[in-house]
């Protein structure tokens, strides 16, 4: 079947969709509403067939998804590959679609943003969906679309778009960290995305509001690092993606530089593991294409330990942030936050307001009935170290400057970005 790939009503690119698989780019409709990071002339040794299918695939449910397989099996055996196609890759993060030639169906009608979709497949991920109900199952959903390993779903509530995600393991404490980095960037007037608790029977999920719109969509940092060749190492990250930003036509970027670095700095309060560059990125107009400014914080729930067994979280290699993962800009948190410009920019938030926070995030846990008093006592002691530790961090001592902060990293030896190595 043939389609076109759609910006709401724009057409962008015509191609050939056989058993759910991208067979042919058609023609080039509109070069500028092309998706971001997309056809750049430096990706010579991937055809333009081939980094479409990836970037149309890339909306599907991951393979990693909680539950996934009975899901789809519940669906009717399924695959994620159909279910993006049958609801023609909407989605409530972007306004792209591939409307068929066979229909006359216009954006107005058949958006999420604006109009209802059914909740079967968001059932179905939660293991919720009727048995009788699988030979009439409605899969126009965005819940098709959605990323990440954890159960989620969205819903409509009074007219607002919700999205509801459960956590992981015993303790499911991801959805306790959500609120938790919410009510932190709150404290520091740092924008970020709502999180509430929700408690279903023994399970805990967090709830926030679409930050999107039907007038505005997100732009992860993944599409945006993709409009420059990247030839460099893990500490050429950071400079990378402000030079893809440029390339973009992002040329305030220094003016939103200092909401990347306090969102660095709330990964770093609460050791977040999980900053990808799917995670963040910035919002624009769709019909314009005009650049808006850096999408609120969202998705911490990858925090505080949360796969650390509590015997551990005792253990000081263990929590030291010379150890703890970080991502995307470096290998490990202390390195991270000492790369980026987050002494310069930062050193006015105001952490006195997360004096109490600990106390704060122990009321919160106590709701947690799957954790034990140890482990929550040990969390949010940590938590109290982690805000004095990052206090000291910022504004502690006199900054470095950034290439300076660079050469101490590596010995005090200052080098090239591109001679850069771990």
């Amino acid at each position: 079947m043939i389609y076109t790939l759609c910006h709401k009503n724009i057409p962008v690119l015509r191609f050939k969709l056989v058993e759910d698989d991208i067979r042919e780019i058609i023609s080039i409709e509109n070069g500028r509403h092309i998706p971001v990071g997309l056809f750049y002339n430096y990706s010579t040794d991937i055809s333009d067939r081939q980094q479409f299918s990836n970037w149309w695939k890339s909306r599907s449910i991951p393979a990693s998804r909680q539950n996934l397989d009975s899901a789809l099996e519940s669906l009717g055996d399924t695959t994620i590959d159909h279910m993006v196609a049958e609801s023609f890759g909407l989605s409530l993060s972007d306004h792209y679609w591939a409307k068929p030639d066979t229909c006359n169906l216009t954006w107005e009608q058949v958006n999420f943003f604006q109009n209802d979709f059914s909740e079967d497949v968001g059932k179905a991920l939660f293991g919720k969906l009727e048995s009788d109900n699988k030979y009439n199952i409605n899969l126009m959903s965005p819940d098709n679309t959605s990323d990440g390993w954890l159960k989620k779903r969205w819903i409509i509530k009074n007219g607002e778009r919700l999205l509801i995600k459960g956590g992981s393991g015993l303790e499911q404490q991801e959805p306790f960290n959500e609120v938790l980095a919410s009510e932190i960037c709150k404290r520091l007037d740092i924008p970020h995305v709502k999180y509430s608790l929700i408690k279903d029977g023994n399970d805990y999920y967090s709830s926030c509001k679409n930050f999107v719109s039907e007038n505005t969509e997100f732009v992860s940092a993944e599409r945006i690092y993709k409009a420059e060749q990247f030839t460099g190492g893990i500490w050429d990250k950071y400079l990378h993606f402000k030079n893809s930003c440029n390339r973009l036509g992002i040329n305030n970027f220094d003016s939103f530089e200092k909401t990347i670095c306090s969102m660095i700095i709330v990964d770093y309060i609460t050791a977040n593991i999980d900053r990808h560059l799917g995670n963040f990125g910035f919002l624009r107009i769709p019909d314009t294409l005009e650049w808006l400014g850096p999408a609120p914080v969202f998705d911490t729930g990858s925090s505080l330990f949360y796969k650390t067994p509590t015997n551990l979280l005792s253990d000081e290699k263990s929590v030291s942030s010379s150890e703890i993962l970080a991502r995307p800009f470096g290998y490990k948190q202390l390195d991270q936050i000492k790369l980026l410009p987050c002494k310069e920019l930062c050193a006015d938030l105001p952490f006195d307001r997360l004096n109490d926070i600990s106390e704060w995030f122990e009321n919160l846990l106590q709701q947690n009935e799957r954790m034990s008093t140890e482990r929550r006592s040990l969390l949010c002691k940590l938590l109290g170290e982690r805000v004095k530790e990052t206090k000291k961090i910022i504004i502690g001592s006199k900054s470095t400057g950034f290439t300076a902060t660079v050469a101490t990293l590596h010995g005090g030896s200052l080098l090239k970005f591109g001679e850069l190595k771990k």
